[in-house]
This record gives structure tokens, sequence and C-alpha cells, in this order.
């Protein structure tokens, strides 16, 4: 029998949403527990560095997204310590569809040798990606479910070196994704933008790199963006696989779920 743990990482300083997220998701029958993510400004015994590195194979792993990929470690701790066989991860700058319980409830929808679902649309309306792969740089991992197994697998990651939505989507530079089948539900159940007026976050740690880190970052994507295995690249030319828009639905009765990498 399938039982969801639900997880909603909040800023201390994001009162607005601590109060609120829990409200809605609990009207939709999908209740969540509320755990304060780590801020690398009170960081006094060494996490940061601890459990990630500055640079990576996607270049510059700036202080924040290591802040907010460590967030999400320790809400996968948390879902290996309880009885659940999946989990639900939001963070509170996400807004959702009101019929989320009803697919909670019941995982019938859930795919066959799929690990990881991404339940959001992230940036812009327009973003596509090919089905087996997210192309975008940044794919978003505001919203997703994960099994157990999966939360094992990237914990074997530490200490990390790729933001959290690399780490979760990017086949190309990912290990841990091809390990792991991943898929995404479209619509989306979720779409971020809900940002609270009184998160405190500012732009400290996310500047732009100067210098040989800009340009040694420069030449690492470019190889990854275009990395993609020869199976996707030929399906594409064939026309067995095409770009496609990531929706969100205000409304998603109708389970759909598309593969992003096998």
């Amino acid at each position: 029998m399938t039982h969801v743990y639900v997880e909603m990482i909040n800023l201390v300083r994001a009162q607005t949403q601590r109060d609120c997220v829990p409200r809605q998701l609990q009207a939709t029958g999908a209740a969540c527990d509320v755990h304060t993510g780590f801020w690398h400004c009170t960081d006094t015994d060494g996490t940061l560095d601890g459990l990630s590195r500055p640079f990576g194979p996607w270049g510059v792993f700036k202080q924040q997204d290591r802040t907010v990929t460590i967030s999400h470690t320790r809400v996968w701790e948390r879902f290996l310590d309880s009885n659940a066989t999946h989990c639900l991860i939001l963070e509170d700058h996400a807004f959702g569809t009101p019929d989320l319980g009803r697919w909670l409830a019941d995982l019938y929808w859930w795919p066959a040798d799929v690990q990881i679902v991404k339940l959001e649309r992230s940036g812009s309306k327009t973003r596509k990606g090919v089905m087996r792969q997210a192309l975008s740089r940044r794919t978003g991992a505001a919203v997703y479910m994960l099994t157990r197994q999966a939360a094992i697998t990237l914990l074997a990651q530490l200490p990390f070196e790729l933001t959290i939505d690399q780490l979760l989507i990017n086949l190309n530079v990912s290990p841990a994704v091809r390990q792991l089948g991943v898929a995404r539900v479209t619509p989306a159940h979720f779409a971020q933008g809900n940002k609270p007026l009184d998160d405190g976050i500012s732009d400290v740690g996310r500047q732009r790199p100067k210098g040989w880190l800009l340009y040694r970052q420069k030449l690492l994507r470019t190889y990854f963006e275009t990395a993609y295995p020869f199976s996707i690249l030929s399906a594409i030319a064939r026309g067995h696989a095409k770009l496609d828009a990531f929706p969100f639905a205000k409304t998603t009765l109708s389970p759909q779920t598309q593969s992003v990498c096998d």
C-alpha cells in the first residue's frame, strides 16, 4: 500500500507562506509537514562546505543554490525515517491545483520504472523540452515526488556539486538521474511564482562568476548542453520526439504522465 509523506520547505523569513500554504494544501486533502530550510547565513558548524562543493560539473555552485539543495536533502532524510513509500516535496513559492489530494490518495497513475515525478511548471510559459529530456538549464525542482530508492540514490551523491534542479532532472550532468527513471505530469499541478514579499532573500551569494571561473563555466555548460545521447537526437531527427510545452492547469483531474528520461 502506498503512503505519501508531504513536506514544505520554508525559509524562516517567509512567515506569510508558512501560514498560508499549509492551509491551502489541507483544503485539497493533502496536509503537509513544514520544516525550516537550511540557511547558509546561520551556518556555524561547516554544514555548507561539508555537504556541498563551491564548483562542479555545471560550473560555480552558488551559496544560495547550495543552501536550497541541502534543504532538500534534509527532507529526503526525514522521508526515509518515516514509513512512507513516496514523498512530495514543495518549496514555499509554488502554488498548485485544488485536486492534488485526489492524486495523492491513489498512485495508480505512477509510471512503471520511474522514481522521480516532476509536478511543476517553472520559468517561462513558452519553455519547452524534448519528451525524454528537459533541455532548459533551469528545469525547476520546486515541486516533485520521489520514491525511497530515489532518495537513497540521491543522498549517495554527497557532497553535492549540482543545484537541486540539475541533480534531479539533467541526465547529461547528473550521475544520479542516469540511475533513475524520471517523468513529469502534464498539465503540471504547480507553477512557480508564488514568492512572498517577506522572504527576506537577497542576491548575495548568487553573483555571476568572473574571469577564469566564468570562462570555465561556459565551457562546461556548452559541453553538457550539447552532450545528449544519440538516441534522443536520433528520435528528434526522425520525428519520434518533439519539443513540448510545460503547461499548468488549475485542475488536473485526468492524470497524464509523460516520460522525461529513461
